[in-house]
């Protein structure tokens, strides 16, 4: 094994630029001091996250390596310089950020009636609002989310919730039907890429080990708000009117942006490590860590902004205080959306994304039908059937916060019978550990738990059940829909540590389809089935699930190492090339 590992340093000794970038990648166990522009393609960062480097010679004048610096610590080195408290605290934030785009979707429902009346238009016309602005949640993650993983979380989440709060103004300000369509597009856009945005802030922080535990909360978040987003819609337009509901949702995100940007710091390996790294750029640093600097010339304790440059912010002084080397220049790129679909090209990829979008497709059915099933049989008013939302809801957030939990667990227990280290602060490779397993062993008996509350749920109310009944088994399908989901999200971010942002947003784009697709045929459904054979036949397309996710549990570790194979023969050939052009170069300096 010791062999194997030396030859595999051996092979990453050299850049192999197969794409340009600015940044370096420093991940894992590696400790990166930049000296010069670098060229490395996404394999060869792959390749040094995997690796346990120590110390190696001083590079050759001119050469693009960065130089790396020997610890001063002996043991493995830490994945993520933040503390467990900051770490919570950005999760904190990034799960209040996520809680957004569901929110804006949900809080919209309950002033629809409203805007018929107010507009005097159809039914039809109003629901393509939310037609246009499913379409939108799916498609800019693509965009958000590429852009997040190249360029930084911070950059990503300012302009996202810039757009945001611009456009809720503007809807609370608007008085014509294609404003409000704009708008609304515009809305979903700022906001959708959010969720992608999160689950890379918890790569970049957590290590595989203890990332269930992070995933969990944060999408406890996103599940809570379909329950309190007609609730709190709801309420608001029955007390201050229809344009609350935008200004409730403009003051919020603004109030969030002034926040994040204050005490939020970038967390993206590809600018700042491990965290021990500061961005050179100064607009990149949080207002926290511009007054931190402000004190630290004021009391004469020196700052200099270059390589050698030493920062240590209060707020985040573990973060700061080991090398305080300056992150190489990050450039602003252009998204590249085609990035996302891409990655649904790997098998792999693919069978967890399907996976999810089903989950979603049914979960969207269930939410859209609850209001016109509960009108009829229970007779309930707009807010009655609004708190009827709450067990669905509660029964997520649990699902999410305890799937965390045996996430971890099961984590631990493969990494015990394979002797790795414990401390979930210690990235240890995957490249021979068993994460399928490790994940999809939690995600079947939750898929059946899921199925079994849905096949029986139209049937209990074509027989007009006590109203109870119905609630008990949205809760527990709601448990099990996010549990579910969760496990397969963690997964997917294990599979693509290098982009997880990019892999959230391919996700995003089909779980946001499949569940526009379900709102619109839940209808048709309903009425040409049956309540009862509708969830039935939903139970059974989940009951399909567990087929793709068995296929995954089966030749995950199979594809998974396939794809690690072909990047490092890209890397080969990219370094092949770089060497015949360098020998080109050296031939015509001669003659000349």
């Amino acid at each position: 094994m010791a062999s194997e590992r030396s030859g595999y340093h051996q092979h990453h000794d050299r850049a192999c630029p197969s794409i340009e970038i600015d940044e370096i990648l420093p991940t894992d166990e590696t400790v990166i001091t930049p000296t010069t522009t670098s060229s490395l393609c996404q394999c060869s960062s792959s390749a040094l996250s995997n690796a346990s480097l120590r110390a190696t010679a001083p590079p050759a004048e001119g050469s693009a390596m960065p130089t790396l610096m020997p610890t001063t610590t002996m043991g493995p080195r830490r994945y993520s310089a933040f503390s467990n408290s900051q770490k919570r605290f950005i999760v904190a934030m990034v799960t209040l950020a996520s809680f957004f785009s569901p929110l804006s979707g949900q809080i919209y429902y309950p002033v629809m009636p409203t805007l018929v009346e107010n507009y005097h238009l159809s039914n039809a016309l109003i629901n393509l609002t939310i037609t246009t602005y499913m379409i939108l949640q799916g498609v800019a993650p693509a965009f958000m989310g590429t852009f997040a993983d190249a360029c930084g979380r911070r950059p990503a989440y300012f302009f996202a919730f810039a757009i945001y709060t611009a456009a809720n103004i503007g809807l609370a300000l608007q008085d014509s039907y294609p404003a409000l369509m704009v708008l609304r597009c515009i809305q979903s856009a700022g906001s959708s890429g959010t969720v992608s945005f999160g689950y890379g802030v918890i790569a970049d922080i957590a290590t595989p080990a203890e990332r269930g535990s992070y995933v969990g909360p944060m999408a406890a978040g996103v599940m809570l708000a379909p329950a309190l987003g007609p609730i709190i819609g709801g309420l608001l337009a029955k007390f201050l009117g229809w344009r609350s509901v935008f200004w409730f949702l403009a003051i919020g995100a603004g109030g969030y942006l002034v926040s994040y940007v204050f005490f939020v710091p970038e967390t993206a390996r590809t600018v700042v490590g491990d965290g021990r790294l500061f961005p050179r750029e100064r607009w990149r640093w949080s207002a926290a860590q511009w007054l931190q600097r402000k004190w630290k010339s004021a009391s004469g304790s020196g700052f200099n902004d270059d390589h050698g440059a030493h920062f240590e912010a209060a707020t985040m002084q573990s973060a700061f205080n080991g090398s305080g080397q300056a992150s190489t220049t990050s450039r602003l790129r252009f998204p590249n959306p085609l990035r996302a679909l891409y990655i649904l090209l790997e098998p792999d990829a693919l069978i967890i994304v399907s996976s999810i979008g089903l989950l979603m497709l049914t979960n969207v059915a269930l939410l859209t039908s609850t209001p016109s099933l509960f009108s009829k049989i229970y007779g309930f008013n707009d807010l009655q059937i609004g708190l009827c939302f709450l067990p669905l809801g509660i029964g997520a957030a649990l699902g999410a916060v305890l799937n965390g939990y045996f996430l971890n667990r099961s984590y631990r227990r493969h990494a015990q019978s394979l002797d790795l280290p414990l401390d979930p602060s210690i990235a240890t490779t995957l490249q021979d550990f068993p994460i399928e397993q490790s994940r999809l062993e939690i995600y079947f008996p939750l898929i059946i738990l899921t199925i079994l509350t849905l096949v029986p749920y139209g049937f209990v109310l074509e027989r007009r059940a006590n109203l109870s009944a119905p609630l008990i088994l949205q809760f527990l399908n709601g448990f099990g829909t996010v549990a579910c989901t969760n496990t397969l999200n963690t997964l997917l971010v294990d599979l693509f540590p290098d982009e997880p942002a990019t892999a959230a947003a391919a996700c995003n784009l089909v779980r946001c389809w499949l569940g526009a697709l379900g709102a619109a045929v839940v209808d048709y459904m309903l009425s040409g089935m049956g309540w009862g054979w509708c969830f039935m036949f939903l139970g059974l397309l989940l009951l399909a699930s567990i087929g793709l996710a068995w296929s995954e549990f089966v030749y995950g570790a199979k594809w998974r190492g396939s794809r690690r194979l072909r990047r490092e023969r890209e890397c080969e050939s990219g370094r092949e090339t770089i060497e015949i052009a360098e020998g080109e170069g050296d031939r015509r300096s001669g003659k000349g």
